[in-house]
């Protein structure tokens, strides 16, 4: 992070200024506004396979930071801004490139990164899609922005993960550092933390999920099953991992997400990951071996983006 200062970041065959500023890492409105419009003039008229790959390229190796997007400058608990090109995590890199490739002018990459992001485009963090199967999932099945291939690709080796969302106890294991609004001191984050523990034991009960996945051993065993996954997808790593469960106080059954990308007859992982500290591409067997010791991952679920 430069202080004070001015860093240059290379997307693709732009070059683009950031000015940090002391409190945060955020560049300001306008130039974020021009980022945006820049990587939205690359879409063009290609088809939205291509526009995937095209806008996911043009953000590699930009820096890992976990939640690096919150509900702006209003944020009643995160003031994180809408969108950035600086800082990713795994989610918040597929909502930017989806906005981004969806996008037909700046106004609607606004509204689209809303619409992603939030159940109803409605801004806040008690509607924001925490999580894949229960929120980001099904609301965006719900806009109209995916569709699923699993079963198209790998048919009756297809499977189902199910588990149970308990959103309440999430909610009651946040930490104070959820709190993102640079302003607060100590003291004043936990009781805006309390606020928002209350806001979700009100709100939200137990719910049950499924998402259907294709093994990962039929996917290393079985070339001929990777070649079906088209260019320009949008795969969830599903399977169960207990720390993380007992850590944030609820179980998951999807783990990471990033794009599938055909490059010289190659298969990667186009994602935001925190282990490289950066948004890398990553030979997808490979990466799918890297899970194999840990035995978290069943496999992964493959959708489509729709124009």
């Amino acid at each position: 992070m430069i202080i004070r200062g001015r860093c240059f970041y290379h997307l693709g065959h732009l070059i683009v200024l950031f000015f940090l500023f002391p409190s945060s890492s955020f560049a300001n409105n306008l130039e974020r506004d021009e980022i945006a419009k820049q990587l939205i003039a690359l879409n063009q008229n290609y088809p939205i396979r291509h526009r995937i790959k095209i806008q996911s390229a043009e953000l590699l190796n930009v820096l890992y930071s976990e939640g690096a997007l919150g509900e702006g400058g209003m944020g009643k608990y995160d003031q994180n801004p809408l969108y950035r090109f600086d800082y990713f995590d795994c989610e918040t890199y597929v909502d930017t490139v989806m906005a981004l490739a969806l996008a037909k002018d700046l106004s609607d990459f606004k509204n689209k990164i809303n619409q992603i992001r939030y159940k109803k485009g409605n801004v806040s963090f008690i509607h924001r899609n925490h999580f894949p199967s229960a929120d980001w999932i099904p609301n965006n099945k719900r806009n109209g922005y995916i569709r699923e291939l699993s079963y198209f690709i790998a048919g009756k080796k297809t499977r189902i993960s199910r588990t149970q969302i308990n959103k309440r106890n999430w909610y009651r294991n946040l930490t104070s550092d959820r709190i993102q609004i640079p302003y607060l001191g100590a003291q004043e984050k936990e009781a805006r933390l309390l606020l928002l523990k209350k806001e979700g034991e009100a709100l939200f009960e137990n719910k049950n999920v499924s998402i259907s996945y294709i093994p990962v051993f039929d996917l290393l065993r079985n070339p001929g099953l990777r070649k079906r996954i088209p260019s320009g997808s949008l795969v969830f790593f599903v399977g169960h991992d207990a720390y993380l469960s007992s850590r944030i106080g609820t179980s998951m059954n999807v783990l990471h997400m990033g794009f599938a990308i055909w490059n010289n007859g190659q298969l990667y992982c186009r994602m935001a990951s925190s282990k490289a500290g950066r948004v890398i591409d990553v030979l997808f067997p490979d990466y799918l071996r890297t899970y194999l010791s840990l035995g978290t991952l069943n496999g992964i679920s493959v959708w489509s983006i729709i124009d």
